[in-house]
């Protein structure tokens, strides 16, 4: 069986490379919550129309698909409704992660089993993972990664990180630390992972 690893940190400290770089090197399974949770809002997944009921047909797209800037917008300033989207998503997300984690266990054709999450305390992912591994960078290298990358302003920014666990909460239940500041190369992160593995 192979090893299942929960992947985590706060937002803009480059989870989504290290997950990269995992899957070009090793036999490696890929699962973003934040991928299950997008597929699962598209017309038809498993909570689609649960979201439309709970917020209406304002969050849609003329094309019938949420509008996932509109519905952030709605749930970004009102800490009740950003409760609310949680309650009908997170679970739905945890049970699709959890049926790949017995499939793997079933069928064992990876060496690794990567699930990538920024709620990996929240949705509980910690209790079945075999390590917790946590992707820092300092806050600095985050938010200018952050406006780069995604043209994120200061307050949005803001907003974001103080809805995120803060670093002590993540170090608290990390097997150990990816440490990826600004000028971290792709070969330094490489040689940590196998450091780790």
């Amino acid at each position: 069986m192979g090893k299942i690893i929960g992947l985590t940190g706060g937002v803009g400290c480059g989870k989504s490379t290290v997950l990269g770089i995992l899957c070009e090197n090793y036999r490696c399974m890929a699962v973003s919550t934040d991928e299950v949770s997008r597929e699962q809002m598209k017309p038809g997944g498993a909570v689609y129309r649960r979201v439309v009921e709970a917020f209406g047909n304002a969050i849609l797209s003329g094309d019938g698909t949420v509008d996932r800037a509109k519905l952030a917008e709605i749930v970004f300033s009102d800490e009740g409704a950003l409760a609310r989207l949680n309650a009908l998503t997170h679970p739905a997300v945890t049970e699709f992660v959890l049926e790949q984690v017995k499939k793997e266990r079933r069928e064992n054709r990876y060496e690794l089993l990567v699930v990538e999450t920024a709620l990996l305390i929240e949705g509980g992912y910690d209790k079945f993972c075999d390590e917790v591994w946590y992707v820092y960078a300092p806050e600095a290298d985050r938010r200018k990664r952050l406006k780069k990358s995604r043209g994120y302003s200061e307050q949005k920014i803001d907003d974001l990180m103080a809805r995120q666990r803060t670093e002590e909460e993540f170090f608290s239940v990390a097997t150990h630390v990816i440490r990826n500041p600004d000028a971290t190369t792709k070969e330094a992160l490489l040689k940590n992972i196998k450091e780790i593995l």
